[in-house]
């Protein structure tokens, strides 16, 4: 029989690592996705209490009509903390679960790579949501001062109890000044994980919505491919229950009642999930050099957004073909084992993809299912879930069941199939070949292929010799946040002018910027070739909006806070809510860091790919990486926006004052398309194009 081949630039996975609903570790998951066991189910109380917050009425104002999730349990996290010597009251569950599954990924690792590769390690993790328990942790601080002049115009009687009261509630007394500001930002899970494990090189979480994970995973690849790391620690995390979510997929109609059934007539919504899902990732020659396990080869990867699609909530069959073109540019698409997809379980969203999968694989009989079926929609870690379902699933040579389908969705011509029996895969002269898909709100979309590895394959040699091609600033330009033109975001960018006051400054800004800087180029944004423009931001998660939508919804729990007040009182306190703007079906994408990139791309039809990069204040420096990393690997044009990001230490707050952009590309791209060159950035200068 003929060896398969690879290359000795191909990405291995080398490490595996999870900690997920009912499941602590990988065997742990596989053995629930063999079995078929759905860990959806009403939510605890001791996340948040139904009582205060569900209500069958979906008009309900700040309310949720479903409480249905898969979670990771308290008490798991908490023998997690024992084994890793953590102190459960001064770690939150995303710090938590991450720090376990990395320990698991590095117990994969032999000793050669522990002590070489951890010299130039990265680590970029998609994440969506801040921590939940940091929501309630920064309420009473923003809060105080206005609560004290309520109380007071009110005429409530004990306003020091009362405030006392709130504060007890609402924060944790176990934790310290240092504690507060470091949970205040979710990096701080990236620095817990290069002090724990004594690793050096870049990290930041990656914010692309839902699939965040998959484009952590693509700029891990590239970076690996580029020989920027010699290891990459990569994967998705996602540790926010909290009330809000279930509120805001609510505004939308996107929930379940109950369990999701993806790709089946009875599916009425998305369940949710949480949970983390890491990787170690070395380059073939490396991981043979140091006789790792290689669980399976990354072997391309496609990203892309939806242009200027609909709506920010919709899916579109272009955007997702265009992702599936992009990861099968030198591949043969109809060598498909199977296809791990998105697959939320929403009729609109399922249907998208069943149009898109026809028309891209034609009529190829290839199964596919979701594990969010078992485990709900984990957001930041939904990619990740999939693609470790896919690697054990070659690991075993097993398609794990779908065993909850009952009624397929209809739709016309589809051949792709829901298999609800294990299929035994058999041995063929290629690699078994799977397919993960994740789209996100934004419109971005990505598509990665993942292969078997073989030990008796050849390895063919690949130089790495391709010159790398400067990049240069077309240019650049900013506009502060206090100055929003809202007239100009109605008039010309089309934004209905109820919805404002749900969306965050600085996305609103983003636009104004994009649109200057390509004015003053003399640019005509629609002459662009949009399938090449990509969009990426610098920010901390956590918009201003995002916190006043948390502030709005958690004031229900003074029910429970203020329980020794009479009940008038309790609702007189409650309506203090009312301070902060009404939650609307546009408050989802107004909140999100990841849409101040995707905005941008739906206003102007831009299909290249957009996510926001978090490290901190160094975020900058690291999106520019990033964006050179993308443009020397595919030319074209990027736009990068820059948000001016200061930590109010006494205020316990992120405080912004401006929005950047730059307008990059490569020398070669621009000359090809003689647009003007401001600058050629020959040695990347953070400190000097930041001065600009």
């Amino acid at each position: 029989m003929k060896k398969k081949s690879y290359y000795n630039d191909d990405i291995c996975i080398v490490g595996l690592g999870c900690v997920l609903p009912d499941a602590n570790n990988p065997q742990e998951f596989w053995n629930n996705l063999l079995a078929g066991n759905c860990s959806i189910k009403q939510i605890p109380d001791e996340r948040w209490k139904s009582s205060l917050y569900l209500s069958p009425d979906k008009k309900a104002k700040d309310k949720t009509y479903s409480n249905f999730a898969a979670v990771v349990e308290n008490n798991c996290l908490r023998k997690i903390c024992d084994k890793l010597g953590l102190d459960f009251s001064k770690n939150n569950r995303l710090q938590i679960m991450t720090l376990e599954a990395t320990k698991q990924v590095f117990d994969c690792l032999k000793p050669k790579t522990l002590k070489e590769a951890r010299k130039n390690t990265s680590v970029f993790l998609g994440c969506v949501n801040a921590d939940e328990l940091l929501v309630k942790q920064v309420f009473f601080l923003h809060n105080k001062k206005s609560l004290e002049k309520y109380i007071d115009q009110n005429g409530l009687k004990d306003k020091n109890k009362i405030l006392k009261k709130i504060k007890e509630h609402f924060t944790d007394n176990n934790l310290d000044k240092e504690d507060e500001i470091s949970s205040l930002l979710s990096t701080s899970v990236i620095n817990l994980i290069k002090q724990k494990f004594h690793l050096q090189g870049e990290g930041a979480l990656v914010d692309a919505a839902c699939s965040s994970s998959l484009a952590a995973l693509n700029i891990a690849v590239r970076n690996l491919r580029g020989y920027k790391t010699d290891l990459a620690i990569a994967g998705g995390i996602e540790s926010n229950l909290g009330p809000g979510t279930f509120v805001l997929f609510s505004k939308v109609r996107a929930l379940s009642k109950g369990c999701c059934h993806p790709f089946d007539e009875r599916a009425d919504g998305l369940s949710q999930g949480e949970g983390a899902a890491v990787f170690a990732l070395q380059r073939m020659e490396d991981a043979l050099r140091d006789k790792n396990k290689i669980y399976g080869i990354i072997k391309s990867t496609g990203g892309s957004s939806d242009g200027k699609s609909s709506s920010l909530f919709s899916p579109a069959v272009e955007g997702q073909l265009l992702a599936y073109k992009r990861a099968y540019k030198n591949l043969d698409k109809n060598s498909m084992d199977y296809i791990e997809c998105h697959g939320t379980g929403t009729k609109i969203g399922d249907a998208t993809e069943l149009k898109s999968l026809t028309k891209f694989f034609g009529k190829r009989k290839i199964p596919i299912g979701s594990v969010k079926s078992l485990i709900g929609h984990t957001k930041g870690a939904a990619g990740a879930a999939g693609l470790l379902k896919c690697v054990l699933s070659l690991q075993h040579k097993i398609i794990p069941p779908s065993k909850y389908l009952k009624s397929p969705l209809s739709i016309k011509d589809v051949a792709v199939y829901v298999n609800k029996k294990p299929l035994k895969l058999k041995d063929k002269q290629i690699p078994l070949r799977f397919g993960i898909s994740s789209f996100g709100f934004g419109n971005i979309n990505y598509h990665i292929v993942l292969d078997e590895f073989s030990k008796d394959g050849k390895i063919i040699k690949r130089e790495n010799n391709k010159p790398e091609n400067p990049i240069v600033i077309l240019g650049d330009t900013s506009a502060p946040l206090n100055k929003v033109d809202f007239d100009l975001m109605v008039s010309k960018f089309k934004i209905s002018r109820r919805s404002l006051p749900c969306i965050d400054k600085v996305q609103l800004q983003a636009l104004s910027v994009v649109a200057k800087v390509f004015e003053k180029l003399k640019i005509d944004i629609h002459s662009l070739d949009s399938e090449k423009v990509s969009v990426i931001s610098a920010t901390n998660l956590g918009l201003e909006a995002s916190s006043n939508f948390g502030n709005r919804i958690r004031h229900f729990e003074f029910k429970d806070a203020l329980n020794f007040l009479d009940k008038k009182s309790v609702d007189l306190m409650i309506k203090h809510k009312n301070k902060f703007p009404k939650v609307t079906e546009d408050t989802g994408p107004g909140v999100l860091n990841n849409v101040i990139a995707g905005r941008v791309c739906n206003t102007f039809d831009f299909w290249g790919e957009n996510f926001n990069i978090d490290s901190d204040f160094n975020s900058f420096s690291v999106a520019l990486n990033v964006a050179v990393q993308k443009l020397q690997t595919d030319s074209g044009l990027l736009v990068l926006l820059l948000c001016d990001d200061k930590l109010n230490r006494k205020k316990l707050c992120l405080d912004r004052t401006k929005v950047s952009c730059l307008a990059l590309s490569t020398l070669n791209f621009a000359k090809e398309k003689n647009y003007p060159i401001q600058e050629v950035l020959e040695k990347v200068d953070y400190s000097e194009v930041l001065s600009k």
